[in-house]
């Protein structure tokens, strides 16, 4: 229960701590109403947001390359911004964090925490992001020692006093001690033991949290649940054969079965059966099913390491674990190797978009049709310049789709792409070398490994391998299969051996290339000329809590399955805290990742974003915490062990932790579009225990009203 205080201006009226920080808060107004600097400074946290709208429009929200750089730019430029010594302060909310530190010789000083630093008057705000005195906050506790290194010298004390208060309309509103919360309601002060939402429940036990109480986790003692599945320290994939049900054991075990296709939920384990059906085929005919003439193609290469290390252990080793670009990479510059090697960096989203467009399989049969006596290569260089071929080819096969103006800059880029490759080829041919160091270089598009190879094997026949023999696998294994394209599935399929069994594993749920044209199995299915295959689903999702499954099904909104899928498990709610601003939601967060360490070590935890220089923010702000095992994950670099690990949503797809933090979670990072669901869901699920959604301004639309209106939030 809360105690009620009568609200008095009175100091002997009000709670002490209350009392010490209205006073404190006074003098602070006081000297910034009098010396707050007035000069023009560029606010890019609000360009950063202005950026993140401009990515609502749905078609834009994945393929607009040059606006995430720009947004990475602005917020590099926001940490340059923030090295400032002095600039203004925002009057309504100057401050979020207080410390009071002795030091050697017995002086106190109280040092307030900040987005500015401003020191006169007695007053000393400093800047969270940069300060090396705000380590001291983030790094120590009331009572312990600190030591810290300012400007070459080292300086040591004590830290005697860490609050955290809420200041809005430059009224007092909340101040939290190491015990204690006190709140202001109309007429009154409330007090209560600090009780905040704490992350509960995961590696190292079989535990669950029992309530379902309005906050994260629980204290005291938590029931055993018996799924026969003890987490490991390594995170590798569990055995998982025993929770199959009949149906589906009977699908893995059939070797004359050509295709399977698994629709699996979110945590379902479709990625387990089907490297379970790599080792029953391989174990049921080893002299056919040899290691080298398995192909497994995944989503990304921290996936691919992940099933590496798995396989063995499934007495299965040597097979092929690639993402398709890297395998369609290497295929590529085999068979077309006097093209260049490297690949843009900034091809418009227009020219992605088409040429991962289903509509383009079609597009090129046409044409393949017509010119039956041109090479691939001829071919290639030629349509993608052509706006004839272009418009006509997406008014037959994809009409509404794109617009003229889509049409007039896919023809320029792909034009002057072609264009550079012809000069650096001539420039070769001539004897002069290479372009110079300030010369356009000739690439190619991501796209096009894929292209080129569809039209080798429309035209020329079968991809080989180096010793000119045919390509041919005995099974490939496609997962995450709804993030490639028709054409990408195409050429897959283009490479197995008459009669070779083929498994896709999916989930359109958690699709987020978006333009590939995978919204439903039955579609593509029927576009890779499978419309006999029956589809396999997995509906039982053994990842994560009830309460998970169910805000992740809620987020897709329409884009969800009819039915929900099973979860076996209970556990604690997810929960939505929102904090007046960053400094303060990263406080929180640093500790409450310092307390669950302390409890359970061998704990693996995501902070996941939208985009990356939202990650970058992130993991600047908790690397001043000082926090054991805290890595920034930006090219699939995951570790696969216990501690915190920070990146963006696309980069932890297929994988699993046992706590997420979904950083961000407002309305600008994920608006009301397809994109924005996929994305939000794919996050979601990635956890096994507990789930926060962060936001430090209006929540997203996509989140239920069970968590956009709490009664109380920590920040409240």
């Amino acid at each position: 229960m809360a105690e009620t205080l009568p609200k008095s201006t009175g100091e002997n009226e009000i709670p002490q701590p209350v009392a010490e920080e209205e006073r404190l808060l006074a003098l602070v107004m006081k000297t910034l109403e009098g010396h707050n600097t007035r000069r023009e400074v560029t606010d890019y946290h609000a360009e950063l947001v202005r950026l993140r709208d401009s990515l609502a429009d749905e078609r834009l929200a994945e393929d607009q390359a040059s606006i995430v750089e720009q947004m990475d730019r602005t917020a590099r430029l926001a940490a340059q911004q923030s090295s400032y010594q002095e600039g203004v302060v925002n009057l309504k909310s100057p401050y979020f964090g207080h410390m009071r530190l002795r030091q050697e010789d017995g002086e106190k000083r109280d040092v307030l925490i900040g987005r500015q630093t401003f020191i006169r008057g007695g007053v000393r705000i400093v800047d969270w992001r940069n300060a090396p005195i705000s380590k001291v906050f983030y790094q120590n506790r009331e009572g312990e020692d600190y030591e810290i290194s300012i400007a070459g010298r080292n300086v040591e004390g004590e830290m005697e006093v860490r609050r955290t208060l809420t200041i809005d309309n430059s009224e007092l509103l909340r101040v939290e001690t190491e015990e204690t919360v006190f709140v202001r309601s109309d007429d009154a002060w409330l007090s209560g033991n600090r009780h905040r939402p704490m992350l509960q429940g995961g590696s190292g036990t079989a535990s669950r949290p029992a309530s379902t109480k309005p906050i994260l986790g629980m204290e005291g003692g938590v029931p055993t649940i018996g799924l026969g599945r003890r987490m490991r320290t390594d995170k590798h994939l569990p055995e998982i054969a025993s929770l199959l049900d009949p149906e589906q054991f009977r699908r893995i075990t059939q070797p004359d079965s050509e295709i399977l296709a698994i629709q699996g939920t979110a945590g379902s384990g479709k990625t387990t059966v089907a490297l379970h059906r790599v080792a029953y085929l391989a174990f049921a005919n080893p002299d056919r099913f040899q290691p080298h003439r398995i192909l497994i193609i995944v989503y990304s290469r921290a996936l691919a390491s992940y099933i590496s290390k798995v396989l063995p252990a499934l007495g299965v080793p040597g097979v092929q674990v690639l993402t398709f670009e890297k395998w369609a990479r290497r295929l590529r510059r085999r068979h077309f190797s006097k093209l260049p090697m490297s690949v843009s960096n900034d091809t418009p989203p227009e020219v992605s978009r088409l040429k991962r467009h289903p509509a383009l399989l079609a597009m090129l049969d046409d044409v393949i049709a017509q010119r039956p006596h041109d090479s691939a290569l001829t071919i290639f260089e030629d349509v993608f310049t052509d706006r004839r071929w272009l418009r006509k080819g997406t008014e037959t096969h994809a009409a509404g789709v794109f617009s003229d103006e889509d049409l007039k800059r896919i023809q320029r880029w792909c034009t002057k792409q072609h264009s550079r490759r012809i000069d650096e080829a001539e420039l070769r041919a001539e004897g002069g070398g290479t372009p110079g160091p300030n010369d356009p270089r000739a690439s190619l598009d991501d796209e096009d490994d894929a292209i080129l190879l569809y039209l080798h094997q429309q035209i020329h026949g079968a991809l080989q391998h180096k010793n000119d023999k045919r390509l041919g696998y005995n099974h490939i294994v496609v997962d995450e299969a709804q993030d490639l394209g028709a054409l990408e599935l195409k050429v897959l399929l283009g490479t197995g051996l008459p009669g070779a069994p083929v498994t896709l594993a999916g989930d359109t749920a958690q699709q987020v290339n978006d333009h590939g044209g995978f919204a439903d199995w039955s579609d593509m299915l029927s576009l890779l000329g499978l419309d006999h295959v029956a589809l396999s689903p997995l509906k039982v999702s053994y990842r994560s809590t009830r309460p998970i499954m169910e805000l992740a099904h809620s987020v897709l909104g329409h884009l969800a399955p009819p039915e929900p899928s099973v979860t076996p498990r209970d556990g604690v709610p997810a929960e939505l805290i929102q904090f007046p601003d960053k400094g303060a939601a990263f406080t929180f967060l640093a500790d409450a990742l310092r307390d669950l360490i302390d409890r359970e070590p061998k704990a693996s935890v995501a902070v996941l974003t939208r985009f990356p220089a939202q990650a970058d923010e992130t993991w600047t702000a908790l690397d001043r915490a000082d926090l054991m095992n805290l890595r920034r994950v930006r090219d699939q670099d995951f570790s696969f062990s216990p501690g915190i690990e920070v990146t963006d949503i696309r980069q932890a797809k297929g994988l699993e932790f046992d706590y997420v933090i979904v950083m961000d979670c407002d309305a600008a990072s994920f608006p009301d579009t397809n994109a924005a669901r996929h994305h939000l869901h794919v996050a979601i699920t990635r956890a096994a225990h507990q789930v926060w959604l962060v936001a430090c301004a209006p929540s997203s639309p996509l989140l239920p009203n069970s968590l956009t209106h709490p009664s109380e939030t920590p920040a409240s």
